[in-house]
């Protein structure tokens, strides 16, 4: 995140003695900054010195328990300390090669996107990119360091793999989980080439995917989400979704809040979907 930058006072003459105690009384009224705060204490920052996400031009798309705890909860200090650090990490686009090239391709549903019950009946939580006219054979790029944390399939995404990233906060403590998932792929084909990524440690371009899949609703493309997790959540992808039709989850029982209208989740096991400009990603 951006910080300010410091602006040199100039030096005037000092003050009467008796004027320094209301100052002081001032001092002692507002409060000194909390402990725990850090150099980036703005406006619209939380007690602790860390942004409020609804403060944010690109916010992220957190879990209800989120917006509905007051200014003064731990809970959304907790969240909002996490956020601060997980966005620090700076992401490589998932189409770009080891030349620094990115592969063509157009965008499908965007972060964010949603139209409620008469369509999705939820929030799209991530990016669908199409690459070319269709192609399958695309190689796909860890966007940052991490390992390979899930490698499976499942109903939601058919094949897919998911990169985890540790976060540290300023004392070196774990603050957060974050999840990059790269799904809609073909990993059978990749384990016929030979690239077999689970549980595999991977550097921020190692190519982890060669294969999208081909029967993809909508054509194939890279379904792309960004997922933060407290360092104690189980860590599931499965904890939003919707709650009509036949993928309706009986565990997904909170709906939607803040700017996000809907959507179900379980607020137990994740707290949240990152917005990929806040990484520094711009899919156009």
């Amino acid at each position: 995140m951006p910080t300010l930058s410091r602006v040199r006072i100039p030096r005037i003459a000092a003050a009467p003695r008796w004027m320094l105690f209301p100052c002081w009384m001032l001092f002692i009224a507002c409060g000194a900054p909390a402990d725990g705060g850090d150099d980036d204490d703005v406006a619209g920052d939380d007690d602790d010195g860390y942004e409020d996400n609804e403060d944010g031009d690109t916010q992220d798309f957190l879990t209800p328990a989120f917006y509905h705890a007051g200014s003064d909860d731990s809970f959304r200090h907790e969240v909002n300390r996490s956020v601060h650090f997980a966005r620090k990490v700076a992401f490589r686009h998932p189409l770009e090669d080891d030349a620094q090239q990115v592969q063509g391709y157009s965008t499908g549903k965007l972060f964010g996107d949603g139209t409620g019950p008469a369509g999705t009946s939820e929030h799209h939580p991530a990016a669908d990119l199409h690459i070319g006219s269709g192609e399958t054979a695309v190689d796909l790029y860890a966007s940052h360091d991490g390992y390979v944390s899930t490698y499976e399939d499942a109903p939601k995404y058919r094949h897919y793999l998911s990169i985890t990233k540790e976060i540290e906060g300023d004392d070196g403590q774990s603050v957060a989980r974050l999840v990059t998932l790269y799904a809609h792929l073909d990993l059978d084909l990749d384990e016929a080439d030979g690239l077999l990524m689970d549980g595999q440690t991977v550097q921020a371009g190692d190519r982890i995917s060669g294969h999208l899949y081909a029967e993809t609703v909508g054509g194939p493309h890279l379904h792309y989400e960004i997922r933060y997790y407290r360092p104690a959540d189980v860590g599931d992808e499965n904890f939003y979704g919707s709650d009509v039709g036949p993928d309706a989850d009986a565990d997904l029982t909170e709906p939607s809040a803040g700017p996000w209208s809907y959507g179900v989740w379980n607020p137990q096991i994740g707290y949240g979907f990152g917005d990929p400009l806040n990484h520094g990603l711009l899919f156009d």
